[in-house]
């Protein structure tokens, strides 16, 4: 077995750092991170549409900084990441210099603002001017994560293949971008300087090579690691025999500046480690995001930090100064299982901490198991809902080489990514219960703007009603049913539909 000692450095120049911090891990399947890069635009000019593809400047030499209405296109010619500069803020953006590209989908759609929806005018412009250029309004991270469909049996050819059909079935056009390395692509081993050494039998080229091929795609790359001396695989094997020694614990410095330095983005920390050797959560993570800060001002390179301490030491209160991301509870689904919205809606109700959500900073409560064994269509939409109703990551956990075309349309409906994506990053809340019937509010971007969800818990379908006054809306309203995209028109003081059991309606409510 040849392993190698990776040490390269990746130097980012030409633009501003943005430090973002985001984990993952075994007893956490779930990786994302905040969506700021390096490589924003200027500030442009609010909601002027932007349907140029040109170019946006090569990587790494956009101009200045971020906007908050959207970054002009690069004034270079000469191409960049995707379709080049366009809008990145909620409120659209311009067009490039010279050749300097439009938004990623261009369109002539967007909200009244002028273009925050991803097809918008100005769009959302993932590939921005002078990098990958992610909106300069950071949105809840969207990706895909290995760990509910390969376990600890990840490696590099897997890898590739989940990063290709991220982009041939759509997702990536629809804005899902990391593709993050759980659990088991490292099994502890080190060399005489404590660094980590990789098995290329799995990993030809080791972990640069497999970052760079998913950024070579236009993707971003994310990976794994515990808080502890001993990680996950070590305490609960799955696909792998017990590997000590998989935690980063004493090599906090060391570790976080190797990921920075092989061209990561994402990093998941888990928490097997840690919880078994008792560790003080907030401690433990507050040095790790130390590390990470001094990896990026070494390297250039923001890597997010994804908390997965699974919600033990309650990380709403002390996780958002200090990540992107914080597991609010326990896996949704075990290697092998089959997927169970009991499970759904018991992680759900654990996310529902409301005032620790900001943009740039989310509570996770776990990667999504839509279009996992065991799961229906209208499962799977309800799922898709719940988490876009809390501003929840969107990281799919399924094999995205093999599904379904009713799980890629899943996945990519706009107007579900649009409330989920959202620029104010809320969370959505419950406004009335009865007996199971529920009703969810989230005040989007916009003008008396709301998504709504009808939430049924109950064994029997049932009627289930908003009332436009405790959204804060007044006595007339337009419905618009989200995933049958059909306009109900004006309606007075409230809006009832009929949900079956054990399902959801999404709504968009617009006050008028």
């Amino acid at each position: 077995m040849k392993v190698s000692s990776q040490t390269v450095t990746r130097v980012r120049t030409g633009v501003g750092v943005v430090a973002l911090l985001s984990a993952t891990s075994l007893g956490c399947s779930s990786t994302e991170a905040s969506h700021a890069d390096p490589g924003a635009g200027t500030g442009g000019s609010a909601g002027s549409p932007s349907t140029s593809t040109g170019g946006g400047g090569p990587v790494g030499s956009g101009a200045g900084t971020a906007g908050l209405n959207g970054g002009t296109g690069g004034s270079s010619a000469t191409g960049g990441v995707e379709n080049g500069g366009g809008g990145q803020g909620p409120m659209g953006g311009g067009a490039g210099a010279l050749s300097g590209g439009g938004s990623e989908q261009g369109g002539a759609a967007g909200t009244a603002a002028g273009g925050a929806g991803r097809s918008g005018a100005g769009g959302m412009g993932q590939s921005g001017a002078g990098g990958m250029g992610e909106p300069t309004t950071p949105t809840p991270p969207m990706g895909w994560a290995s760990w509910n469909s390969f376990g600890g049996t990840v490696k590099y050819s897997i890898i590739k293949t989940q990063a290709d059909a991220m982009v041939s079935s759509g997702l990536k056009d629809a804005g899902y971008r990391y593709v993050n390395i759980d659990e088991g692509w490292w099994q502890g081993t080190r060399d005489s300087a404590g660094n980590i050494t990789i098995d290329e039998s799995e990993w030809p080229g080791g972990m640069k090579a497999a970052a760079d091929y998913i950024h070579s795609l236009g993707l971003k790359a994310g990976i794994y690691t515990d808080a502890g001396k001993n990680g996950c695989g070590y305490y609960y094997p799955t696909g792998r025999p017990a590997a000590p020694g998989s935690g980063s614990e004493g090599h906090y410095p060391q570790d976080f500046l190797a990921f920075s330095q092989w061209g990561f983005d994402f990093v998941k920390v888990d928490w097997c480690g840690g919880d078994n050797e008792k560790l003080d959560a907030q401690t433990a993570y507050k040095g790790i995001a130390s590390a990470i800060d001094a990896a990026t001002k070494q390297t250039g390179r923001p890597l997010a930090l994804s908390v997965c301490d699974w919600g033990n030491q309650n990380p709403w209160n002390w996780a958002p100064a200090l990540s992107t991301m914080w597991r609010t509870s326990g896996d949704i689904i075990y290697y092998g299982g089959t997927a169970d919205m009991s499970k759904v809606l018991s992680n759900f109700d654990s996310a529902q901490h409301a005032t620790a959500q900001s943009p740039g900073h989310y509570n996770d409560p776990d990667m999504l198991i839509v279009g996992m064994t065991g799961f229906s269509g209208a499962q799977n939409r309800t799922h898709l809902a719940l988490w876009a109703i809390s501003g929840a990551p969107f990281l799919a956990g399924n094999n995205l080489a093999t599904m379904n075309a009713d799980t890629k349309s899943v996945f990519t409906n706009a107007e579900v990514i649009a409330i989920d994506q959202d620029p104010l990053a809320k969370q959505g809340v419950k406004v009335s219960d009865d007996q199971g019937k529920q009703v969810y509010n989230k005040v989007l971007t916009g003008t008396l703007r709301r998504a709504v969800l009808l939430l049924n818990r109950s064994t029997s379908a049932a009627s289930i009603a908003v009332r436009f006054a405790d959204i804060g809306l007044g006595a007339t309203a337009a419905v618009r049913n989200i995933w049958t995209a059909q306009d109900l028109g004006s309606q007075s003081t409230s809006y009832a539909a009929t949900v079956p059991a054990q399902d959801s309606v999404l709504l968009l409510v617009t006050g008028m």
